[in-house]
């Protein structure tokens, strides 16, 4: 409901009562500023202040002027709005189409607003800051050192260095020296980030997983550009070679299709509809589209050839949603032991 909307239930204006207050209110906006105030509103609200305006009979300026004033220390006293970010989100989202909203907002996908407007991810690194050094070092000395330095760069600095003080010496040289590297990370990314350090330090329980740090680390890279991600590996495998063979086996991307067995590509996509292979080969190269129609049958690859032979611009955003839902496929069905990403031999 509207704060408008709340204004007409609850405050008691001896002159004027209920809806009519409201109405009043809206009255005195003008045309324009209620057009503006109507869009916000429910139509069963809009209903109800015709017929509150319905009732009145001639409004004195001194009537106008409480309510007015009324509204106003109301509006002061708030809190009206529980988180201005939200509210505006929100607010933004009603006034403009979704194609004027993605213009000026171009980061923030659908999955990164729905993060923004109800997960509780925003306090995680309030939660962090108030845990004891000591232990929290402790238990970060099982981590690979860029995820400590991520997650250092994101706490207070004088957390940071009393977590540090706190570390191993070798380690905590590895993380100052990696802390100078580190980068803002892409929303989706950070969402993902600040899932695992909830669940890993602020839920409790004692089921931590050995490898957990490197699939946090595959998890972020496989969601990063191609580029970025591989110049991450080149830093890690620089000190830590054998921590980035690890995580070359847990990496995969659309780009890396046709390095995949063919018996595996023949597995993963009988189980992808076909509009999202379609979408998924809109821009890609010609080696990649080969091996992707290479994985279906004569029938099925006239069809998709006939379908990237049309005149389609799609939007980046849903390129790059098809072929990261292929990749996640892929990744899920090697973690199942279905498929294999590469050839064992052809590993590098």
């Amino acid at each position: 409901m509207t704060s408008l909307a709340r204004y007409s239930e609850d405050l008691e204006v001896p002159p004027l009562s209920g809806g009519a207050r409201a109405a009043v209110l809206l009255l005195a906006l003008g045309s324009e500023g209620a057009s503006r105030v109507l869009k916000h509103m429910a139509p069963n609200e809009i209903v109800a202040l015709r017929q509150a305006a319905a009732s009145l009979n001639e409004v004195l300026p001194e009537q106008i002027e409480a309510v007015v004033e009324e509204f106003s220390d109301t509006f002061k006293r708030g809190p009206i709005f529980p988180g201005p970010s939200q509210q505006m989100t929100k607010l933004l989202k009603s006034a403009l189409t979704e194609n004027e909203f993605q213009s000026l907002f171009p980061n923030e996908r659908q999955d990164d607003i729905d993060r923004i407007l109800y997960a509780d991810t925003r306090n995680v690194w309030e939660a962090m800051a108030e845990m004891e050094g000591a232990v929290l070092a402790g238990k970060l000395s099982g981590e690979h050192p860029h995820i400590v330095a991520l997650l250092l760069s994101k706490l207070p600095s004088d957390v940071a260095v009393t977590i540090i003080k706190a570390c191993d010496p070798s380690m905590r040289n590895d993380i100052m020296r990696r802390m100078l590297m580190v980068k803002p990370l892409a929303a989706p990314v950070q969402a993902l980030f600040e899932t695992h350090v909830r669940e890993a330090y602020l839920v409790t329980g004692d089921d931590a997983d050995n490898g957990s740090s490197h699939m946090m680390l595959a998890n972020v890279i496989n969601r990063m550009d191609k580029t970025d991600g591989n110049e991450l590996i080149e830093v890690i495998e620089t000190d830590m070679p054998e921590d980035a063979e690890q995580l070359k086996k847990l990496l995969f991307a659309f780009e890396d299709i046709p390095t995949m067995p063919a018996r595996a590509r023949l597995t993963l996509f009988d189980g992808i509809a076909a509009d999202t292979v379609i979408m998924a080969l809109r821009g890609a190269d010609e080696t990649i589209r080969e091996s992707v129609l290479a994985a279906h049958g004569a029938r099925a690859r006239r069809m998709i050839e006939a379908e990237l032979g049309q005149n389609v611009q799609p939007l980046k955003q849903d390129i790059d949603a098809a072929r990261r839902e292929i990749a996640n496929l892929a990744l899920e069905m090697a973690g199942a032991g279905t498929i294999q990403l590469r050839d064992e031999e052809g590993s590098e």
